[in-house]
């Protein structure tokens, strides 16, 4: 085989994903032809999707070395030299290739990334100013201009020339528009310098006096909250260099950095967080998932959770985050086999401590309490090993069988309850429970397919009256959910607790503010929110922080179950009667779900909120907002919730 024929198959076998392969065919290549640029350069295409970052640099070099002029060397080096963090290399790259490619957006785009790094703000605009003009869809664009336009020293005199603003009657409805999405990213200040800009070069604009005295009064409460958000910081990494062993301290520096758009250093807290404690249940903090995500750290999150997989096989929750890190990726069947592992090994603890309590129940019958199994109390939960093998010993007459549907499913609502009242029921002698009590399928997973989820159930033991269900608050204001759920489980019994909206709201909001979720203040997060509803009523996001009143607007969301759903299958619980009375509430659910009666020795609150009394001006701002609507769900459902 010559050169050609060996870059050939290098482009065949970088096509079909078989990247190694094609290294040692590129690499064949080039020592056969060591002229050729284009091997060079898809050697260094090839090294940059295995994030051999070292090589590609080499590799792309060589390239522009041989043919000064192809743009796309320069670019994808500089991709490269971005990773190995080489600020001012990664620079110089891309100011190569727009001298010969002035057209790519991204171009402007990562050079001004480069720029930010070197705090070269005044040349960062200009790029990001160019990027924009050529695609202004890209992501995160206005934010990173908004913070450097943040940092910048310049007045607005200086800016037209600085930055080249050539405002002109045929441009200015895009500087308008420029000023206007500043505006609505959160930043008055950079918006309030685009306006006055404008205003130097063309007076008669539009742009209103109002207009900037309403950014001016925005960016002085952007300044306040800039204030709060530099002291959370401080705190933050204070508190890590009081406990630099502490996983939670980590995890808090990563929630606070990620609100502040700090997204390597976020990723970098929160990949320490899991190393210093891999087997605490990480999957479910989705703010963790999203900075991975967002700085291409997934990969080293697999191989880690591999190796404590490997280094702790009897483990539980260090195979429930290697599946999450599987299912991010879009590795849907090697992270089922990660649920179906962790099952196991969670039913057949479970099934020995279920059938324990059985037998303590039948001899306790004059009280009718049943203990508490020991491993409730620690959070452990027992692997019976075989120490020779090191695997869990199956009896010989399991055959153990997936579950057909769900018995029952707590869709809701969020802060509401759900939590206390499922792990109460959990402990019930005949229901198994899941792998985790939220899985969102049919609401925010539902892409991830029907058997992404029956792998989250335990298989059931034959002979035995065991049942399953999940908690899920997210169904029950997804306006899908309903649909879906109907389709896969049209007999499981659907339980909604609701508690006083008001108070949800407010709970709500703490709750996401003490996870770090959430970085605004409660007046601005509701005044917000009202602004949303009003241009939008029907729109609510997901994961991410929000919805605090929409969520509250109960009667919408019941009629659309209803739709569905017949009655019988529905109960509506109100919150206040579960934590003035859990055990008449749990009662009242076993007889729902027609198992047998039992009593806890003691009903704690599995999720409690903390937070101060809040302004009574907001709780009666928040009453008058849900009054109708808890006027209307009383009327359609024909009971009172008293609700002040």
């Amino acid at each position: 085989m010559n050169s050609h024929d060996y870059h050939k198959l290098g482009n065949s076998l970088q096509e079909s994903g078989e990247f190694n392969d094609a290294v040692a065919a590129y690499r064949k290549a080039v020592e056969l032809n060591p002229d050729f640029s284009w091997s060079h350069h898809s050697l260094g295409d090839v090294l940059l999707k295995l994030e051999r970052w070292e090589d590609a640099v080499a590799a792309y070099k060589k390239a522009v070395e041989l043919n000064p002029d192809f743009s796309w060397s320069y670019h994808n080096l500089g991709d490269a030299l971005l990773k190995l963090e080489c600020w001012e290399n990664a620079v110089a790259a891309y100011r190569c290739e727009i001298a010969l490619n002035s057209d790519f957006a991204w171009s402007f785009y990562n050079l001004a990334n480069a720029l930010t790094k070197l705090k070269e703000w005044d040349e960062a605009i200009v790029a990001y100013l160019k990027a924009i003009q050529i695609d202004g869809n890209l992501p995160g664009i206005y934010e990173k201009l908004g913070y450097a336009l943040g940092q910048t020293k310049s007045d607005s005199k200086s800016l037209s020339q600085q930055f080249q603003l050539q405002v002109t009657p045929e441009n200015l409805q895009f500087y308008l528009q420029l000023g206007k999405n500043l505006a609505k990213r959160d930043r008055p200040k950079s918006a309030t310098i685009i306006y006055q800009t404008i205003l130097t070069i063309i007076p008669d604009c539009g742009v209103s006096s109002a207009d900037l005295e309403r950014l001016l009064q925005e960016q002085q409460k952007c300044v306040s909250e800039a204030i709060e958000c530099d002291r959370a910081l401080a705190s933050a990494r204070a508190t890590v260099a009081q406990k630099p062993d502490d996983c939670w301290s980590y995890y808090n520096l990563g929630a606070v950095l990620s609100q502040q758009k700090y997204g390597e250093e976020a990723a970098a807290a929160f990949l320490q967080a899991m190393a210093i404690n891999p087997d605490l249940p990480w999957w479910f903090y989705y703010n963790l998932w999203e900075v991975l995500i967002q700085q291409n750290k997934l990969d080293r999150v697999e191989n880690f959770c591999r190796e404590v997989v490997d280094a702790q096989p009897e483990a539980f929750w260090p195979y429930l985050n290697l599946g999450e890190v599987l299912t991010r990726q879009g590795k849907i069947a090697e992270a089922i086999s990660c649920y179906q592992t962790v099952s196991y090994k969670q039913i057949f603890a479970s099934v020995i401590n279920k059938r324990t309590s059985n037998v303590a129940v039948a001899e306790n019958t004059e009280t009718g309490k049943m203990p508490v199994p020991q491993n409730m109390e620690t959070g452990k939960m027992p692997v019976p090993q075989n120490t020779e093998t090191g695997k869990m010993p199956v009896p010989q007459n399991w055959n153990l069988k997936p579950v057909k549907f769900p018995k029952f499913i707590i869709i809701g609502s969020q802060r509401c309850g759900t939590t206390s009242l499922y792990t109460y029921l959990a402990e019930h002698p005949q229901i198994l429970s899941p792998i985790k009590k939220e899985m969102d399928f049919f609401s925010w997973h539902f892409h991830r397919g029907i058997d992404w989820y029956w792998a989250h159930f335990p298989l059931m033991p034959p002979g035995e009256e065991f049942v399953t269900g999940e908690a899920s608050p997210s169904y029950f204001d997804f306006r899908e959910a309903p649909e879906r759920l109907y389709s896969a489980c049209p007999e499981a019994k659907l339980i909604v607790l609701l508690r006083n909206p008001v108070d949800r709201a407010i709970s709500h909001f703490y709750r996401l503010k003490g996870l770090n979720w959430e970085g605004r203040s409660l007046d601005r997060a509701i005044s917000d929110e009202i602004e949303r509803l009003n241009q939008n009523p029907e729109y609510i996001i997901g994961e991410e922080p929000g919805n605090y009143l929409a969520r509250g607007r109960y009667i919408e969301f019941i009629k659309n179950w209803l739709a569905f759903f017949p009655r019988e299958q529905l109960l509506v619980l109100q919150s206040e009667d579960l934590y003035a009375g859990a055990a008449a509430t749990v009662q009242q659910v076993l007889a729902f779900l027609d198992l047998p009666e039992y009593q806890l020795s003691e009903y704690q609150n599995a999720n409690p909120g903390s937070y101060q009394r809040v302004n009574e001006s907001v709780r009666e701002l928040l009453s008058d907002y849900f009054k109708p609507y808890n006027q209307e769900l009383e009327e359609y459902l024909g009971r009172k919730f008293d609700w002040k």
